[in-house]
């Protein structure tokens, strides 16, 4: 089932991607139905086919992965009790392995899940459906769970029912705090990983206006999760890339820029590139142009490319549930798992290896200070263009931006406990 609607702080820890210009995703045809992992270059605008044949007819759209630790694509097609858990290869495109999903406790699905990079788990949430004395009288429940794609097998991690559903608009995952988003209407819900307890649980407002917040992810870079808010209910559809605050459910607008597209896929097909600052997302081309995959300054709100699909691209009409190699890549759980496992909700602890920046925004010198000595330095523009370089060799030192135009900036800090992406500002 496709469905269509519209609708600074520092990052983390994670270490650079080596395919930092590509998304994968699935390409798909109607007639005859074929499903295939592919690749879109976002340099050159072209798609690819991963593999020859088809390797299923059929996707459940409610979740993807992207594990870079096992070069694997996961997704979910129909068949079993719940659903097929595949594993594709990103490499050839090969299906590397397809097992039933099971959930030992009882029957259910899963949906709505995310890869968090931060203990290399998929996430989602696992439904049931109880039936009642008569028709219409069943009730339904919904655990946060975790899946493990080799088997199949579902582990409940809610003690009890969190809720009884949940909205097709999309999930996020904070891997820093270890906290699963996801909403049910107008109501934003946060998760804790740990113990699968509510978190935050929060009514959506839209102080400049808004119904809907849909398609969202999480960007490490900022530490912010972006989607996409819709305006109307009703055409013409005005959109406007936005985030939203998980601790108050208020959504705000990046910028005043309307968005040239009205409909937007609300399958989880959401991804951000930390290092150009670039949210991705599918959206249907105005005038029946068919889909594209179109990408959004996190910074301005506008357009940045886009990437048609038709039948002449790798012989497919849809590419979704799209993924970028640098999504939250190699990022650092900062709040602990206490209290043996249970009662972690409101704990904030930042880890202490993490390197300080500061006065941020900038004047016209920006201090950079570790805790163990800094190897590199790189300071980058939203483009990827490098602005400076240098080997410190010392736990503190300092940039000159006086000749440095005002704007976003991302410095690389390499030290001994990885590489760091810190967002900046002028």
């Amino acid at each position: 089932m496709k469905q269509l609607l519209c609708m600074l702080t520092f990052a983390g820890l994670f270490f650079l991607p080596a395919q930092a210009q590509v998304l994968y995703g699935l390409l798909r045809t109607s007639n005859p139905a074929g499903v295939k992992l592919g690749t879109l270059d976002l340099l050159s605008g072209s798609f690819t086919a991963l593999g020859n044949n088809a390797i299923t007819s059929n996707v459940n759209i409610t979740g993807a992965a992207l594990d870079l630790n096992t070069n694997s694509y996961y997704f979910l097609t129909q068949g079993g009790t719940n659903g097929i858990a595949m594993t594709v290869g990103i490499n050839d495109g090969a299906v590397n392995n397809q097992v039933p999903l099971f959930n030992p406790i009882a029957p259910s699905s899963f949906n709505n899940f995310r890869l968090n990079t931060s203990d290399s788990t998929l996430y989602g949430l696992a439904g049931r459906y109880i039936p009642g004395a008569g028709p219409g009288q069943g009730t339904g429940e919904l655990y946060f769970s975790s899946m493990n794609p080799a088997t199949g097998e579902i582990t409940q991690i809610s003690p009890q029912s969190i809720l009884d559903s949940y909205s097709l608009s999309g999930s996020a995952i904070d891997p820093h705090q270890m906290v699963y988003y996801f909403s049910k209407g107008t109501q934003f819900y946060g998760i804790d990983m740990y113990n699968g307890q509510v978190y935050t649980s929060h009514t959506l407002s839209f102080p400049e206006g808004g119904i809907s917040f849909s398609n969202y992810t999480y960007n490490c870079a900022d530490t912010t999760i972006y989607g996409i808010i819709s305006v109307s209910n009703t055409p013409p559809f005005t959109c406007y890339l936005g985030k939203v605050n998980p601790a108050t459910g208020e959504v705000t607008r990046v910028a005043q820029t309307v968005l040239p597209y009205s409909t937007f896929s609300v399958n989880g097909s959401s991804t951000i590139d930390p290092f150009t600052g670039t949210y991705y997302c599918v959206s249907q081309i105005p005038g029946g142009g068919g889909i594209a995959v179109v990408g959004i300054s996190v910074s301005t709100g506008a357009v940045v490319s886009v990437h048609p699909v038709n039948a002449a691209t790798a012989g497919s009409a849809y590419f979704d549930m799209i993924r970028h190699p640098s999504d939250c890549l190699g990022a650092a759980a900062y709040r602990p798992d206490s209290n043996g496992g249970g009662g972690s909700a409101g704990i904030e602890y930042f880890d202490p290896n993490r390197s300080k920046v500061y006065p941020n925004p900038i004047s016209n010198q920006l201090n950079i200070e570790s805790t163990s000595i800094i190897y590199s330095l790189i300071l980058r523009d939203t483009k990827g263009g490098i602005l400076f370089e240098a080997n410190p060799q010392e736990k503190f030192t300092k940039i000159s931006f006086e000749h440095i135009p005002s704007g976003v900036y991302f410095l690389e800090v390499q030290n001994e406990h990885g590489l760091e992406l810190l967002k900046v500002v002028k």
